[in-house]
């Protein structure tokens, strides 16, 4: 049994009351090594999965997890861990569920048996965890979710345990996300674009430069997508430039949607966009564009009465043709391209 969820009796010998202390000593500094090495995490992803890692393994604990309820306020948060590639398991569970069993509490919520919580495991767990602890998160000041780790001992959690250990990881790990939620939403100011709120071109060169170094590195093709809108300018000049706003923020959620989680989209000037497609060839990036173009004209922009198709031209270049070997080359060739087939039509 991991040390921090052991239950002491109150009619112990001294040697237990002195081995009881070592073992709270050691709690202690296996808690402060965890904060040492967590609070120097950039983002959210790279927070959670070092959190994660960390007590798992200085606990020696079966499973470790992160739920997050489904209210609005914490979609900026679930984004950010998806687009930063976290690999730690997360669930989104309902809002009145996780309060309806947790209280609201700020306190660590044990759970001796599993088979009624079920919603709040990873589906590949839910076969082994037969009991488990939920350390509340807050964020913002608020209960977002909780730090669930699981067991498969059924009972190992019982409600009759100490839980002071516990109180001192919830209460480091919230200050940790917190901490890493606010310095990765400045960095967003910086990198997102107002309107879309897709990454913008500035993020676009610093995303293609990394994807271009592990393209070489590990020897497999990248390619991207330059994208232009097919009669935007028509289409403020009929319906008003807020329905432009619109259209673009219909095109770029669209377009995010339809991707791979590996793929990138950014919003690189005015109608322009441009997808990123690591370990893609320029073939595959050419069915990609043209499967894009095909699926998003099903998905019109309902505006004041009016359907408004979506459509637009690509370009498409990959790092495999000849001289295409940086984020210029690429760029240049696709905007190329692009222009060709507007031109053909």
């Amino acid at each position: 049994m991991p040390e921090a969820f052991q239950h002491y009796p109150d009619d112990i010998s001294l040697e237990s009351l002195l081995e009881h202390a070592r073992r709270n000593e050691r709690i202690a500094r296996n808690l402060f090594e965890i904060e040492r090495e967590i609070m120097g995490c950039r983002d959210c992803a790279a927070f959670l999965d070092r959190l994660v890692d960390r007590v798992r393994d200085r606990f020696d604990l079966d499973e470790v997890w992160l739920v997050l309820t489904d209210v609005e306020a914490n979609q900026p948060l679930w984004e950010m861990l998806s687009e930063d590639g976290a690999l730690s398991l997360r669930v989104n569970a309902p809002a009145a569920d996780f309060l309806r069993l947790t209280g609201s509490s700020q306190k660590p919520i044990l759970i001796p048996d599993t088979r009624s919580c079920q919603y709040l495991i990873p589906p590949v767990w839910q076969s082994s965890i037969q009991s488990m602890a939920i350390l509340p998160l807050l964020v913002e000041e608020r209960l977002a979710g909780g730090l669930v780790l699981g067991t498969r001992t059924a009972g190992r959690y019982s409600r009759d345990m100490g839980a002071f250990f516990l109180e001192q990881l919830a209460v480091k790990a919230s200050l940790g996300l917190d901490s890493a939620f606010a310095r990765e939403q400045l960095r967003r100011l910086a990198t997102r674009d107002a309107l879309t709120g897709l990454r913008n071109r500035r993020e676009m060169e610093t995303v293609l430069q990394k994807e271009l170094s592990r393209s070489r590195r590990y020897q497999m093709p990248l390619s991207l997508l330059f994208i232009d809108c097919d009669g935007f300018k028509r289409i403020n000049d009929e319906h008003g430039h807020e329905c432009g706003d619109a259209y673009l923020c219909h095109l770029g959620e669209c377009l995010r949607r339809q991707l791979r989680e590996d793929d990138s989209v950014f919003r690189f000037a005015g109608d322009e966009f441009v997808v990123v497609l690591p370990n893609q060839s320029v073939q595959a990036a050419t069915h990609i564009a043209t499967r894009l173009q095909q699926g998003l004209a099903d998905e019109p922009l309902e505006w004041a009465g009016h359907s408004i198709p979506l459509a637009f031209s690509v370009g498409v270049a990959g790092n495999e043709q000849p001289g295409l070997d940086d984020s210029r080359a690429l760029l240049r060739h696709a905007d190329q391209r692009l222009y060709e087939q507007k031109r053909e039509r």
